[in-house]
């Protein structure tokens, strides 16, 4: 899978193979900036091919349930930097960008020539954004532990046992206080359960596939 011996060395983590066809299709063409090197469906698989890049393109939504913040701090040690790659409907990419070490965030309905731009841009040690970014909440990172936890649809005894290292129920309904205090002070409502779950899904603190209980359910659980 390697390339030619020119311009910017690219690696894609993405679980569809006909989306990193393309990528390599296009670094492919002539006067590409940059070449494709390799190509894998996870993190761990393209670690695996024991090469390094100048700019690792990451699929924010891998089959595998994988974390995107976790990924891209996997990938630093392979790669200068990271560029996010997300469907435009995915609204917590943008949130994730701020939240993580990667260099940039690319919309899969991006034009090709967007993509080399951003490509060359991280790897000259630019950042690449879509003009959109906003902040996210900030929270600590236990309080994302237990929201991730309650969001998800474990109630309060269930979360404080599932902590590392485990905390009272007390201590999990101070901590789901100070995490609705800093929604409702961003503007974005997160009285409920259901509202707190759907702020953990927008932000990318709750992958949607691990994340599906019933709307009864987490309304009934406490």
């Amino acid at each position: 899978m390697d390339g030619a011996t020119r311009g910017v060395s690219v690696g894609v983590v993405d679980d569809h193979d006909l989306l990193i066809a393309g990528i390599r299709a296009l670094l492919s063409t002539a006067g590409s900036p940059a070449r494709f090197v390799a190509g894998a469906n996870t993190v761990h698989g393209l670690l695996e091919t024991g090469h390094t890049f100048d700019v690792v393109i990451l699929d924010v939504r891998l089959d595998d349930g994988s974390i995107p913040e976790d990924n891209v701090r996997a990938l630093a040690a392979v790669s200068d930097a990271v560029l996010l790659h997300a469907d435009a409907r995915h609204r917590e990419a943008t949130p994730m960008l701020a939240r993580s070490d990667a260099a940039g965030l690319l919309w899969k309905n991006d034009p090709a020539r967007t993509l080399l731009d951003a490509v060359v841009t991280v790897a000259g040690g630019g950042r690449w954004t879509n003009g959109d970014e906003t902040p996210p909440v900030q929270l600590t990172h236990r309080e994302t532990e237990v929201l991730r936890l309650y969001a998800a649809g474990l109630k309060y005894a269930e979360t404080a046992a599932a902590l590392e290292p485990p905390v009272s129920v007390e201590s999990v309904k101070t901590y789901l206080q100070r995490v609705r205090r800093r929604y409702v002070e961003a503007g974005r409502p997160a009285s409920t359960r259901i509202e707190l779950r759907q702020r953990a899904l927008e932000d990318g603190l709750l992958p949607p596939e691990l994340g599906t209980v019933g709307v009864g359910r987490l309304a009934r659980s406490r």
